[in-house]
């Protein structure tokens, strides 16, 4: 009989030439590719996107699981009759879901559900909300940001130095931009990502100290002792990269470790595994 869910205490430890262990604490199993995952503090519950099919297709199987911080599964199927669901971020009292072509707003109180629609998407993936409510989405394939705000959808960037934007954050007044890099043919690159970041005020492109390469980014998040966490979906890796846009450590996952999420007061790093079926949590001591 299969387990959705697996508690492993001290299971696995992960040494770093720093010297810090990384330990996984439990997995949640039985999840359908899952891409992006975020905790909502209100409702003291962790949401994950499951795209359950094709990336692109509309074809209703997407669905969000919602779990408790300790990796039990409270509702496998919080939100069912999404396409392909990705990336998510929470806003007030309303979760935010990019989904192929749309951008779902859903009461995290009655599950209501509103929709944005973006007529030529490429390939819509992160989100992330301000703190005045508005909510920005990259698009990979058209290199766009876009913006959602009271409830007006637009094109709010759109450049080829975006360089096929992917996971995103907010940082005072920059969106911080991992990227996957500049594509040659479908989603292989010539040249690998790096960290980028937007004037929210100006819309206008900054670089970071370092222009080096660091690889196919996906997710992004705040990193507790400073700087930020990133996934490299291809070569399977947790990025550690400082203030200067330098990588400074990197641990080797699984192939597809997705947008992952974070929750500072339980010091875990939440990963969706979309290649293992599984929201794996990592511990940082």
């Amino acid at each position: 009989m299969k387990k959705f869910l697996k508690l492993l205490f001290v299971f696995f430890l992960f040494k770093t030439s720093l010297g810090n262990s990384f330990e996984i604490k439990w997995i949640v199993d039985g999840l359908n590719q899952p891409e992006s995952v975020i905790y909502d503090e209100k409702s003291d519950a962790i949401y994950i996107s499951n795209i359950n099919g094709d990336p692109l297709k509309l074809d209703n199987n997407g669905y969000i699981t919602k779990i408790s911080v300790n990796g039990q599964i409270m509702e496998k199927k919080w939100i069912s009759g999404l396409d392909a669901p990705k990336g998510l971020a929470v806003s007030k009292d309303f979760l935010y879901v990019s989904d192929v072509n749309k951008i779902w707003k859903i009461s995290i109180k009655n599950k209501s559900k509103e929709l944005f629609m973006i007529k030529d998407a490429g390939f819509l993936n992160d989100l992330v909300a301000h703190k005045d409510g508005t909510i920005f989405a990259s698009d990979m394939f058209k290199n766009r940001i876009y913006r959602l705000k009271n409830n007006n959808l637009t094109i709010w960037k759109q450049s080829k130095l975006l360089e096929s934007p992917n996971g995103l954050l907010i940082e005072g007044n920059f969106l911080i931009i991992a990227t996957w890099g500049k594509i040659k043919k479908g989603f292989e690159t010539d040249v690998k990502g790096k960290l980028i970041k937007v004037n929210i005020e100006s819309r206008q492109i900054k670089k970071f100290f370092s222009t080096r390469p660091i690889g196919n980014l996906d997710g992004l998040v705040f990193n507790k002792n400073n700087g930020y966490l990133s996934t490299d979906w291809v070569n399977g890796k947790l990025i550690t990269i400082d203030k200067k846009g330098i990588v400074t450590d990197s641990k080797k996952i699984n192939k597809g470790a997705a947008d992952l999420g974070i929750l500072m007061h339980k010091n875990l790093v939440l990963i969706p595994m979309m290649q293992n079926n599984n929201l794996t949590a990592f511990e940082f001591n």
